[in-house]
């Protein structure tokens, strides 16, 4: 069975515990890590395999957009 490791980068602490709750109760998934904020999760990409990303759109600082346009040259 293949699982997916997964991030999740949110800066409410609510919403990254319900996002947290539902990962965990699905069995292909498993949470890395979970973040406040984009600077985190460059981090976790750098150290731990992620095959799924759940990004928060408006965030202070990096946006999860512009997260994710980083990302996309390292994306394979």
């Amino acid at each position: 069975m293949t699982t997916f490791n997964c991030l999740i980068v949110d800066d409410e602490p609510t919403a990254r515990g319900i996002l947290s709750t539902y990962i965990n109760h699905v069995d292909k998934l498993k949470l890395v890590d979970s973040c406040s904020n984009a600077q985190e999760a460059f981090r976790v990409i750098e150290s731990e395999k992620v095959d799924l990303l759940f990004l928060d759109i408006k965030m202070p600082g990096i946006s999860g957009i512009t997260l994710a346009k980083a990302l996309k040259d390292e994306v394979k």
